[in-house]
């Protein structure tokens, strides 16, 4: 196990010890307890999602400015298309049409509306990019784009000029500097996203497509395969090709549609483990599709259970967009701060069953948990100690001298009364809290605390506050 390993685990196992300590030793305090004056390393700007703001139908149904202001660090294209009906928008089929043209003319390239949906992240939205280089899923009987490239070569040659287009100015270009580039999705679906199950055929792959890639533009960041789940033996496999080519491994991504938090909060530290042991130390972890998922998949992307169960999952508020999916994304999300994980990437801003945004433009509960986080990394971006208890998690946060905030996530716990401890702050005042539950989205009231004990009245189930001293 590397140095940063150790790290990472000593960090967590200290956290913990410190919280069990100060229940155990003082059990008149609260168990919740928050010490402003204790300050760790800065809050890590995980909040990465897929998709922007669709653009397709912006003239009657903008959602611009409410993706703009969850603020998210980093955005991952992937599935563009589906999120913008009749726009030929990031795969690289949408962009080079005809896979058999010459890839150093640059009329066989169509950029435009790419261009206009990536300069809308940069300029207007402030977030990175991280750019799939491949297809997105095809759920169609047949399948068109999803299966290894004929001809491999090309299709380098292809993906070098989709960089250089972006990177470098060529063909009517920019320099915007997009430093991630994702070599294809989800290798290991077949038939939706690969036809080949032998994972090695995507390795050679992906060995000759960051082999050219890393010879014209040796500063970028090259990495993959973004499977469907943190599978040690694949994850490996390519590791070892990576190795064995010498070709760069710069960030490892995977992805998790989870029930519990633990599916997602336990796989970093394996998969930096099995890197560290490859000789990866410094390759990034990148989580870079995630959901809260209880419901069957062959009730959401299937036909069981018909219109009716689809419908449930998608808009109940227990379901994968509802209150619990709030509080689960928060819970995650600070959590992840005592984890190896570089970057995590929401499924999704927009589409119909996964978005943070509906069909008809309307903000789903998540989204307010995103706008919790983000004002939380924004204004208070030094973590300071707390104590939490499993699926109820405090992250606090500092700035200077002034400001001061703690983002509670209760997931699907009836915590109806909460008392924390606070120090590093006067011992009585005001709060100001903006509460998320079944029937509040961030809704502002002010509280007032004394003897450094703060308590909250919530109603039952899952919450999501964002306490703010003023």
């Amino acid at each position: 196990m590397s140095i940063r390993s150790c790290v990472w685990v000593m960090m967590v196992f200290c956290t913990s010890m410190i919280a069990s300590i100060s229940v155990v030793a003082t059990a008149s305090e609260p168990v919740f307890q928050v010490d402003f004056s204790d300050q760790m390393e800065p809050l890590r700007a995980v909040n990465g999602t897929n998709l922007w703001a669709p653009f397709s139908l912006e003239s009657f149904q903008n959602s611009n400015d409410a993706v703009k202001q969850a603020r998210f660090s980093l955005v991952r294209l992937h599935d563009c298309p589906w999120d913008n009906d009749g726009q030929r928008l990031v795969d690289v089929h949408q962009i080079f049409g005809n896979l058999s043209a010459d890839p150093q003319n640059p009329e066989n390239y169509y950029f435009k509306p790419t261009d206009d949906y990536i300069d809308r992240i940069l300029h207007d939205g402030g977030s990175k990019v991280l750019y799939r280089l491949g297809s997105s899923i095809e759920h169609t009987t047949e399948h068109y784009f999803t299966g290894p490239p004929a001809d491999p070569e090309r299709y380098a040659e292809i993906c070098a000029g989709i960089v250089r287009h972006y990177n470098h100015g060529w063909a009517n270009g920019f320099y915007w500097n997009i430093q991630y580039w994702e070599i294809w999705n989800e290798p290991d679906l077949c038939p939706q996203m690969w036809s080949n199950t032998d994972f090695q055929t995507y390795c050679d792959f992906y060995v000759t497509v960051a082999k050219r890639l890393h010879a014209e533009f040796p500063e970028i960041r090259i990495g993959g395969p973004g499977l469907t789940g943190a599978n040690l033996e694949k994850l490996g496999m390519l590791a070892d090709a990576c190795r064995q080519a010498g070709v760069p491994f710069d960030f490892c991504s995977w992805h998790g549609y989870a029930s519990v938090p633990e599916q997602l909060l336990d796989t970093p530290a394996q998969v930096r483990q099995l890197l560290d042991t490859k000789g990866f130390t410094k390759t990034e972890l990148h989580l870079n599709e995630w959901h809260y998922f209880p419901a069957p998949w062959s009730e959401v992307h299937g036909l069981a259970g018909g219109a009716e169960r689809r419908n449930f999952w998608r808009n109940a508020p227990e379901g994968i967009n509802g209150y619990d999916a709030a509080a689960f994304v928060g819970y995650v999300l600070s959590r992840w701060q005592d984890t190896p994980l570089d970057m995590g990437n929401y499924y999704a801003t927009g589409l119909t069953t996964w978005g943070l945004i509906g069909p008809d433009a309307e903000l789903r509960k998540p989204y307010y948990t995103h706008i919790a986080f983000a004002d939380l990394l924004e204004k208070y971006p030094m973590r300071v100690r707390t104590s939490d208890t499993q699926y109820i998690s405090l992250l606090g946060g500092v700035r200077g001298d002034n400001g001061r905030a703690i983002l509670v996530s209760c997931w699907k716990q009836n915590q109806e009364h909460l008392e924390i401890a606070v120090r590093g702050v006067a011992p009585s005042g005001e709060v100001r809290i903006k509460r998320l539950d079944r029937d509040h989205n961030l809704t502002e009231e002010t509280l007032t605390y004394t003897d450094g004990l703060l308590r909250i009245d919530n109603s039952p189930g899952s919450f999501v506050l964002l306490i703010e001293w003023p």
